[in-house]
């Protein structure tokens, strides 16, 4: 009786799927036609525009005119899940539409095709309730040529590139489109979500920047929210605001209307969320942010800091299944409390430090061991890490305090929106600061990551009051920037011609990299194992083949750990090619001799040191008996500012203040003389930084020595010129030759 129950219930919900399959098609169908009558059937004036002023002839497109709108609104629905409770019901509507006049090929390209999400399923039941949260896609394109004529865009014909129940990615292709004509295209989405915790203002966030890669001649951007929800907004680097209203039934009505968005010249060193002005807008039904908010009277542009510095600060609670494993590792490594007692604050922290990393970023689970490559670039959560770590010190009583940063690369630390817009990290304090940087793998004591140098940070002195309880001491500060020659990269290449017929360059290369500039360079080219190994015995840390033991079900783990690492030994080459292939712009040849001389993964050596033996074809021509090399290119090349790019009004966010030096010894063929060695001196010096070459002969070498500085990581705008100076300067080694004149 009850296999019988079972298979009716079975049937029945097999059945009731397929139904509401049909039934969902078409709904999808009716909704995509009624679309095309509401966004097309009556447009404003400017989305009948067919033409472009006269100034803009030479624009690669221009946006004749776009739109955005957004309405969302909320509901409570009884729903029988693990208890009877109400769920918030969110539906969300947006539609994205946009007018362009195509005037060249790159833009024909551009915009030849459309991709989007078209539906995506996330629904889950729990007993007799089911929780919605499906996102749908519609989308409609019509072509309008020089004459007037019109073509819709048959969207049946769009491509599913990929084609699951509840997961479907389409792309539509725009036949006809051609240059000179305009594209007239909707995207619109469909969110209907249940959520039993209410929705959070960061999974409802919107960002608008006001600039844009082609000329905007419009730009309409709308927002409706019923009574219940509320929503947030930051206005950034003079960005204008919504005018704000009601309609009659009281719904909250956000709009705004912007003419002539300026184009924004594509260039380097960019900090685009601190030097474009943008709109960030968020709603939430019931975001536990707002208590904060409401409760410690927050107001103002910095009230989402404020609200988000507060919930970090009530992170700092006692838990010790967290931290206090590490702490008794600590004091074990000083023997005894008046060993820990007498040592320095910084020794203590940079043992603490040690054991950290070798505790997260060296204890695997299977799904790493599907991508090694992956794994090697795992990065840690900085707020959390920051707080037990904190903990940590505190037990351990290490003065300290926490800081809070914004990357340079992102927002201001003043328009904070979400949690996500902020990181923390350490300082030690002593008669000299150390930082405690929760990042990657590679990250040494007392290493600020570039992204946050020189910026300001929020100071918090922790103190704690009891188990549950800490008070903070706040203030400000202004991070270290670190010097250009604490971050280089120095290069040592022994050349010789090889080869039948010597039209190749047989290349000894030596790199040692310190700083911020040895990251990449040591995750992509050092083995699992050899971090592994590295980081073991740097703390002091257990094997592999021990790590384990307490872990049930994990005995047969520690093999597959090994037998993955082993298996990447295969790859070693390859790390190394595709290096080479980077750096030289072509792929090398008789790539051997590729070793690692210096892992670098603990501060004690802190300099990453690697070798390797290749050769590189198209680097040498033959002129009667004589040879060409291009000596310009065995740097790798240098930075060009095009023409375009040499007036600039936005200050220059450079990645860090840094340095190169390449030192290449050549071997001179016998019954051979070098020629040619004063065009390979140069130099160009100022405040921004300098570049240096010089070439002389000693027996049968010839040494060519090339140093570049960067000096600083931030440029006004005022000294763009100096700089383009110093790049330009370095950007015409590239082209040096050097003459291998036969004398016998």
């Amino acid at each position: 009786m009850k296999k019988s129950l079972l298979l009716i219930i079975c049937l029945i919900s097999s059945f009731a799927a397929l139904a509401q399959s049909a039934k969902e098609k078409a709904a999808y169908i009716e909704k995509a036609e009624q679309l095309k009558t509401e966004v097309w059937g009556n447009p404003v004036a400017e989305f009948k525009s067919t033409t472009a002023p006269a100034n803009f002839s030479k624009e690669s497109a221009v946006i004749l005119a776009r739109s955005f709108s957004l309405s969302r609104a909320s509901s409570g629905k009884l729903k029988f899940g693990r208890a009877i409770g109400v769920t918030t019901r969110t539906t969300k509507f947006s539609i994205f539409h946009e007018r362009v006049k195509i005037n060249d090929k790159t833009a024909l390209e551009s915009f030849s095709t459309l991709a989007y999400q078209k539906r995506l399923d996330k629904t889950t039941s729990q007993l007799f309730a089911r929780f919605a949260n499906v996102n749908n896609t519609f989308i409609g394109a019509k072509v309008l040529k020089p004459g007037g004529k019109e073509l819709i865009v048959n969207t049946s014909e769009e491509v599913l590139t990929k084609n699951e129940a509840k997961d479907q990615k389409g792309k539509l292709a725009i036949p006809d489109l051609q240059v000179g004509d305009i594209l007239d295209y909707y995207i619109c989405k469909q969110d209907i979500a249940d959520k039993e915790e209410g929705n959070l203002y960061k999974d409802n966030d919107n960002l608008f920047f006001l600039v844009d890669e082609y000329p905007v001649l419009y730009y309409s951007i709308e927002y409706q929210f019923n009574k219940k929800i509320k929503f947030k907004t930051i206005y950034a680097n003079g960005a204008p605001h919504f005018e704000e209203t009601r309609n009659s039934e009281g719904d909250q009505i956000l709009s705004l209307k912007l003419t002539n968005i300026p184009k924004y010249q594509s260039q380097v060193w960019i900090s685009g969320f601190r030097q474009y002005p943008y709109i960030e807008i968020g709603s939430a039904y019931d975001d536990p942010i707002d208590k904060v908010v409401e409760k410690n009277k927050f107001e103002g542009k910095t009230a989402m800091l404020q609200a988000q510095k507060y919930n970090f600060e009530k992170n700092f609670i006692e838990r010790e299944h967290l931290f206090m494993d590490l702490v008794v590792s600590v004091k074990e490594n000083f023997k005894d409390k008046k060993s820990l007692k007498a040592a320095s604050a910084d020794s203590v922290a940079k043992v603490l430090y040690t054991k950290w990393k070798f505790n997260t970023f060296c204890q695997y689970i299977p799904t790493d061991l599907e991508d090694l490559s992956g794994m090697k670039y795992r990065a840690a959560a900085s707020r959390v890490n920051t707080t037990n770590i904190s903990f940590a010190l505190t037990e351990m009583k290490v003065d300290h305090d926490v800081l809070l940063v914004a990357s340079r690369n992102g927002n201001f630390l003043d328009n904070v929106f979400n949690a996500e817009d902020f990181e923390a990290l350490i300082r030690i304090n002593g008669s000299t600061p150390a930082y405690l940087c929760f990042d990657d793998i590679v990250t040494h004591y007392n290493e600020i990551p570039a992204r946050f140098q020189g910026e300001k940070v929020i100071v918090l002195h922790p103190k704690r009051k009891n188990d549950h309880e800490y008070d903070f001491t706040e203030s400000e500060a202004i991070l270290p920037v670190i010097a250009a020659d604490q971050n280089y990269i120095n290069e040592q290449l022994n050349v010789s011609l090889s080869g039948p017929d010597q039209k190749k360059l047989a290349i000894e290369r030596i790199v040692k990299e310190k700083g911020a500039l040895r990251h990449d360079d040591q995750k992509d080219l050092m083995l699992a194992d050899e971090i592994d190994i590295a980081m073991t015995d740097a703390a002091a840390g257990i094997p592999i083949e021990k790590r384990y033991k307490r872990f049930e079900g994990m005995k047969k783990f520690p093999a597959q750990v090994n037998e993955t690492f082993a298996k990447e030994h295969s790859s070693r080459d390859k790390y190394y090619s595709d290096e080479i292939k980077t750096k030289f712009s072509q792929e090398p040849q008789k790539v051997t001799d590729c070793k690692i001389i210096n892992t670098a993964v603990n501060n004690s050596r802190p300099i990453f040191e690697y070798s390797e033996k290749f050769e590189l074809d198209n680097l040498v021509k033959k002129a009667g008996n004589n040879f060409i090399i291009d000596v310009g290119k065995l740097t790798g090349g240098f930075l060009k500012i095009e023409e375009k790019d040499k007036v600039r009004d936005k200050d220059v966010y450079m990645p860090m203040a840094r340095s190169f030096k390449y030192t290449i010894t050549i071997d001179i063929p016998k019954g051979y003389a070098a020629k040619g060695m004063e065009e390979l001196t140069g130099t160009k010096a100022n405040k921004t930084g300098s570049f240096t070459s010089s070439a002389t002969v000693s027996g049968d070498k010839l040494h060519v020595s090339v140093n570049r500085v960067y000096t600083n990581n931030f440029e006004k705008a005022s000294d763009w010129p100096n700089l383009v100076a110093v790049i330009n300067t370095a950007a015409e080694f590239d082209s040096k030759k050097i003459l291998f004149e036969k004398v016998n």
